[in-house]
């Protein structure tokens, strides 16, 4: 049985605290933990998740940006508590020598970013499960040149092995938010050829103007003439009016290795 909820959830972060045990019990069936993990929860909340899964594990910490809750987590048996905006922790620092798993209900209004700076501390994470907001899950689960297709959809799965995972019913928060949420998981991915800064700042401007084509935007943000550009579409057999949701992200690695090669040669 959950425990009642100690303060009034807060609008302004976002919160909705998950109170369905069938629902928290299927969430911990998905992520699967075992004796001997390391795990970090991110938006703790009122510890519903925490309490259930803290004795499962070698080591969990929770963390949680209002301070009001702070004192629940921490009378919650074996849980290391961190009160913080899990943003601005280094996760390299808290995951010692052994890496972590993440696991979270994300504040809707702060989901994205969240999941781009988890990204970026890929190298401490061996593996994700994130509730979403229904609308912000088809986004990074879109196929390219889908109408939901975006930069955190690139992202996402350039560097992850994204899984659909299950829908939640608002009905199963308090407050009840006015949409359904998702449970995805993350697998993080071996082999790819750029690091996170190079990739995340060529996707922002690619996506800088959605509704420009691709091509004028990278000539407004690249140091590239357009025949150069050109040259690499046409070799690539990119059209010269695809806009950047029509390419995967296998393609973007490609178009960012060859537009560095090009810039390199003109530059020597």
């Amino acid at each position: 049985m959950a425990a009642p909820i100690p303060a009034k959830p807060k609008r302004r972060l976002g919160q909705n605290f998950l109170r369905d045990e069938n629902i928290i019990q299927k969430i911990i069936n998905y992520f699967r933990p075992s004796s001997s993990d390391s795990i970090l929860e991110i938006g703790a909340g009122t510890g519903a998740l925490t309490a259930s899964v803290a004795p499962l594990v070698e080591r969990f910490i929770a963390v949680e940006f209002d301070e009001e809750l702070i004192p629940v987590l921490q009378n919650i048996p074996q849980v290391e508590v961190i009160s913080a905006d899990i943003r601005t922790l280094d996760l390299h620092s808290i995951a010692g020598k052994k890496k972590l798993r993440v696991i979270g209900n994300l504040p809707y209004y702060i989901s994205t970013p969240i999941l781009t700076y988890l990204v970026e501390q890929r190298a401490s994470i061996i593996d994700m499960v994130l509730m979403f907001q229904q609308e912000v899950a088809e986004r990074i689960l879109a196929e390219p040149s889908s109408s939901e297709y975006s930069l955190i959809s690139v992202l996402s799965q350039y560097y992850c092995e994204v899984e659909k995972g299950f829908r939640v019913s608002r009905n199963c928060f308090v407050p009840r938010p006015e949409v359904e949420s998702r449970v995805l998981k993350f697998q993080f991915r071996t082999g790819w050829q750029l690091d996170y800064a190079e990739y995340f700042v060529f996707l922002t401007k690619a996506f800088s103007q959605r509704r420009k084509k691709l091509r004028n935007n990278l000539l407004r943000t690249l140091d590239i003439s357009p025949d150069q550009l050109d040259a690499i579409f046409s070799s690539m057999q990119i059209p010269e009016n695809a806009r950047a949701e029509n390419l995967s992200p296998s393609q973007f690695e490609r178009l960012i290795l060859e537009t560095n090669s090009m810039i390199h040669r003109r530059d020597r």
